[in-house]
């Protein structure tokens, strides 16, 4: 036994297609199961027909096992094996079985050797008639169902077709009006026979007709071509005018284009001075309406004139010694005067705000006629 012979066991063994995978390791212990399987599955390689008791119970029936597996190798296949060694189920039993799996390895190994040889040309003619046989055999099959499935329905209808099938023979046929009828089913085809030969012969008639009319189509359409041509290379009178003016409508175009353009841009720039006017005019308003207010909580927050005349005039009198006379002259004095200025002051403050409120609305009134102008713009320039 060695480590060559066991692995070439395994490695035919799976090239021989056996139906479980054997390693090495199984037989490096006793292993009588898989050795047994592996004999009935090369005896039956040998002769498919052979029968071999696989009931391996006891010892005796294990060595009967044996002892038929070699005897039919020796008959089938001329080998001699030992038995004692394939009872051990281990490597010497792999060692024996090398020489039955060798055979059948190198079997599929060869090829044969006179393949252009009479015999082998007859097996290949078998061969090729066996397929063709059996690609019919196949066709058969497929068409027996169909067959099957019409019979069905002709044997069910064969109740009702012997019913009519015994009245037909049970009746007596007119022999004169059989005739007659076949005698017009005669004429019939002999009309329509002539019919197909009229037809027939008048092709001709058609085929020249279709001839002469194809011929007179293209002479029209040659001469629609030429007079295609004529009306593309034709130049009327008025083209010369027309090119002029088109250039001239152009040029207009081009022009046209510019002044709007610039139009457009002017009246942007308009409404930007007339937004950077409004703002202004806002500024000043909100200036002064701030300054007017001011002016108003100043007055409020002043004392009233005639209690400081009255307090003044008191101090004086307290103050001031007794002077009789009037170092300015006659007709006014002092307090006279302070009264007069008080009075100026304040007419000129009413003034003021009667000014102010003048020019505030002078320019309301000119912001409101600058946007009926900007309108009367917009609807002008929509107009145009």
């Amino acid at each position: 036994m060695s480590y060559r012979e066991v692995r070439n066991v395994t490695e035919m063994l799976r090239a021989l297609a056996y139906p479980r995978l054997v390693s090495i390791e199984n037989f490096r212990t006793p292993n009588f199961k898989l050795v047994a399987e592996i004999l009935e599955w090369v005896a039956h390689r040998f002769d498919p027909t052979a029968r071999l008791n696989f009931n391996l119970e006891n010892q005796g029936e294990r060595v009967l096992f044996v002892k038929t597996v070699v005897l039919l190798l020796l008959q089938r296949a001329r080998v001699k094996l030992n038995p004692r060694k394939l009872y051990q189920a281990d490597g010497y039993a792999a060692q024996e079985l090398h020489v039955v799996l060798k055979i059948l390895y190198d079997a599929t190994l060869e090829k044969p050797a006179e393949e252009n040889s009479s015999e082998w040309t007859i097996m290949k003619s078998k061969i090729n008639a066996k397929r063709q046989e059996i690609s019919r055999i196949r066709q058969l099959a497929s068409q027996i169902p169909q067959s099957g499935a019409a019979l069905f329905d002709l044997l069910n209808k064969e109740v009702v077709a012997k019913d009519k099938r015994s009245r037909a023979l049970t009746n007596s046929l007119n022999l004169s009006d059989v005739e007659s009828n076949i005698r017009s089913l005669v004429t019939s085809a002999v009309d329509s026979f002539k019919a197909v030969e009229d037809k027939l012969a008048n092709i001709n008639n058609d085929e020249q007709a279709l001839d002469t009319k194809i011929e007179r189509r293209k002479k029209e359409y040659e001469q629609l071509e030429k007079r295609l041509a004529k009306l593309q290379s034709f130049r009327p009178q008025y083209m010369d005018d027309y090119e002029k003016y088109e250039q001239t409508l152009k040029g207009l175009y081009e022009l046209y284009v510019i002044k709007f353009r610039n139009l457009t841009y002017m009246e942007q720039l308009a409404q930007e001075v007339e937004r950077a006017e409004k703002e202004k005019t806002a500024e000043l308003e909100q200036t002064m309406r701030q300054t007017v207010e001011k002016m108003r909580s100043e007055v409020a927050k002043s004392p009233p004139i005639e209690s400081l005349q009255i307090e003044d005039m008191n101090k004086n009198e307290v103050k001031r010694p007794m002077v009789f006379g009037n170092m300015t002259g006659a007709g006014l004095s002092d307090d006279d005067e302070d009264d007069d200025d008080e009075e100026d002051e304040l007419v000129n403050f009413d003034e003021n705000l009667d000014l102010e409120e003048e020019f505030l609305h002078d320019r309301r009134g000119s912001l409101q006629r600058s946007e009926n102008v900007a309108e009367d713009g917009d609807n002008d320039e929509d107009d145009f």
